[in-house]
């Protein structure tokens, strides 16, 4: 399965959404969730108000969040999350609160297989299952230079989180203008999602800007893209399958 998420779709779909403590919030799902036999995949953009705190929570898919805009914190962490820090939370894995700063947070939520809500704490504590638990994060993730992403002769792909057995892996690639590149999946790993940072990128005759993004399974890897007249940079999150504790 390959869908591309795009903005157009996600302006679309805007929807202002409250939690029960009252946490306000926008939610602009990048593309329709695919009922397919493969995955079910989500990918939407949550624009956090200022202040907003989203309670401690778990879901019971694995999911990455990549955070896009503002600043906020997350559990008992003092470090900022701020563009483009990457999130991953395991399913039944708690975490949070995620606090918002003055400006806001805002952060993409993608998960490979459809989730039905956060289960919060203390309130869904006995929905929680018995099984491994996984926090990961990265640092902030900045954008290659101009100039140097200018002077590429060729894609680079630089490795943020080298796989793991269960196939989470992050990498950066950046491409120069006019080039392709495959992007492979990382083994064991049973989706991809790809999102654009900088520049646009072309998958089947479609330009993808910035914050939009591709949804790969593993069955469609390895996923061809290409830099227009410009150069482009993208972040691969590859998404571990769930683990069969869980199942």
């Amino acid at each position: 399965m390959l869908l591309l998420g795009t903005r157009e779709f996600a302006q679309s779909a805007r929807k202002k959404g409250q939690l029960h403590n009252g946490m306000q919030y926008w939610r602009n799902d990048f593309f329709k969730s695919s009922d397919d036999d493969v995955c079910t995949p989500q990918c939407y953009l949550v624009e956090q108000f200022p202040g907003a705190v989203n309670p401690t929570h778990f879901h019971v898919q694995n999911q990455f969040q990549l955070f896009t805009r503002g600043e906020g914190t997350i559990g008992r962490s003092p470090k900022p999350l701020r563009a483009f820090t990457v999130h991953y939370a395991g399913a039944y894995t708690g975490y949070g609160p995620i606090v918002a700063g003055p400006e806001g947070v805002d952060y993409i939520t993608m998960r490979a297989f459809r989730d039905p809500g956060a289960k919060f704490v203390p309130q869904s504590r006995e929905l929680m299952r018995a099984g491994p638990k996984r926090h990961w994060a990265s640092e902030a993730l900045l954008p290659t230079e101009a100039d140097e992403l200018k002077a590429l002769k060729s894609p680079r792909v630089e490795v943020v989180h080298a796989p793991d057995p269960d196939g989470l892996a992050v990498d950066q690639i950046q491409i120069p203008s006019g080039a392709a590149t495959e992007v492979r999946i990382a083994p064991a790993a049973v989706a991809m999602f790809i999102v654009v940072i900088q520049g646009v990128v072309e998958r089947d005759g479609q330009r993808l800007g910035h914050l939009e993004n591709l949804f790969v399974s593993a069955n469609d890897a390895p996923c061809r893209i290409a830099a227009t007249e410009v150069p482009a940079e993208v972040l691969v999150l590859h998404m571990p399958a769930p683990d069969p504790a869980y199942a």
